[in-house]
């Protein structure tokens, strides 16, 4: 099994990629792809602090 992808992970990956693009756009699309993981990745972690933060406001108020 391998190991999850971390946000450092992605971020170096990210660089990278973008170091490519810049030599050859052929790599534009991995870039992109990247780009749309990062994205993801963020969107999950804002989603599961929100839902947190409900969770400890109704387990607050009960």
């Amino acid at each position: 099994m391998s190991e999850p992808v971390t946000l450092s992970d992605l971020q170096k990956m990210h660089r990278m990629a973008a170091a490519l693009v810049v030599a050859d756009p052929v790599y534009l699309p991995i870039f992109e792809r990247i780009e749309h993981e990062l994205a993801v990745f963020t969107a999950q972690g804002d989603a599961i602090s929100r839902a947190r933060a409900i969770a400890a406001r109704h387990k607050a108020v009960g």
